[in-house]
């Protein structure tokens, strides 16, 4: 159904009586969402890969192999509704990440504007907006463009992301994340996600520029909460919104914040136990801890994500632990002989 609907929309733009039709079926049911968001991700991977030169090579050695016989009819019939479904694709996937034409302004028109990106465990993704703003998703996130006429926004479903936000643009740029909206104006920063429910806890490290950071309320309405108010970050400040006001970052800090970009975590005297929590965002075979106090060790320095072992060793080295593995064979740090 979900890509019944993608097909229809392509072919002719749909009324406000289909697109009801529609936003009702996504809403009756988290599984339509879902469908709707795979399809999406499977068509726009295979449009982002079409032209790659392997890719290429492989279809043609495809078509070299192929047997020369006669299809029956309704072999051919198929082949050419393959076809048109591969073209509808491109078109589809194109118009999934530009949601409708462009203005001069850098604002999409009409046109889906559900575009939804996510990452894997351990990935990381480069994302151009329709203005031309540049969003990095992390190790496990996802995020939906909502660009209308009135604001560029994005939310933050899970994870974290990078912004560097388009300058000299009518409309705000404003991020939904958790119960807070961020809102920048030619900036970069870095928010992040963390628990689910009602409530989850905001994070935003500002690295250039100045945004506003305003609490919403229980609706998720725009309005900020009142109770909440409103902040205006400074380059170097951290936004916690499990806390008031913001906190000013030292250099070091400053820079770690989004030093995952580069595949590397950078911890300034953090504990041990939160430092493999950071770790294990990026790996499928988390580090584990266990026994004496070990967990509130003090962990600086710049490490690789991705290789839990190699952290594990040392870690291992550095605080002579041992380093076991449990029924999984994943990494498990315990203390060193007494």
């Amino acid at each position: 159904m979900a890509a019944k609907w993608f097909l229809q929309g392509e072919a002719v733009a749909l009324g406000h009586a289909d697109r009801a039709r529609l936003e009702t079926w996504l809403a009756a049911d988290p599984r339509h969402q879902a469908a709707w968001d795979d399809v999406a991700t499977a068509l726009r991977t295979v449009a982002d890969n079409a032209a790659d030169s392997e890719f290429l090579a492989m279809r043609s050695r495809a078509l070299a192999a192929r047997p020369e016989r006669r299809w029956p009819l309704s072999r051919m019939m198929a082949a050419v509704a393959g076809l048109l479904v591969v073209v509808l694709t491109s078109i589809l996937v194109f118009r999934e990440v530009y949601p409708g034409p462009v203005h001069r302004n850098g604002i999409a028109a009409a046109g889906p504007a559900r575009a939804l990106y996510r990452t894997t465990i351990g990935g990381r993704a480069e994302v151009t907006l329709p203005d031309g703003s540049v969003a990095v998703l992390d190790t496990d996130s996802a995020m939906r463009i909502a660009y209308t006429d009135k604001e560029r926004g994005i939310r933050l479903l899970k994870g974290q992301a990078l912004f560097v936000v388009a300058k000299h643009q009518p409309a705000p740029f404003q991020v939904y994340a958790g119960s807070q909206r961020v809102t920048a104006v030619g900036t970069r920063f870095n928010v992040r996600v963390e628990g689910h429910g009602r409530s989850p806890k905001t994070s935003v490290a500002l690295i250039e520029g100045v945004v506003r950071v305003a609490g919403l309320d229980s609706a998720g309405s725009a309005m900020p909460d009142r109770r909440t108010g409103e902040i205006t970050m400074r380059a170097g400040e951290l936004f916690d919104s499990a806390r008031p006001g913001a906190l000013r970052l030292s250099a070091s800090e400053a820079e770690g914040a989004a030093s995952w970009v580069s595949g590397t975590l950078s911890f300034n005297d953090m504990p041990l136990g939160r430092a493999v929590a950071e770790m294990n965002r990026y790996t499928a075979r988390p580090i584990g801890l266990g026994g004496g106090d070990i967990a509130n060790l003090r962990v600086s320095g710049v490490f690789k994500t991705g290789d839990s072992q190699h952290f594990a060793e040392s870690m291992a080295e550095v605080f002579h632990l041992r380093v076991a593995h449990d029924a999984r064979g994943n990494p498990l740090l315990l203390p060193g002989p007494e």
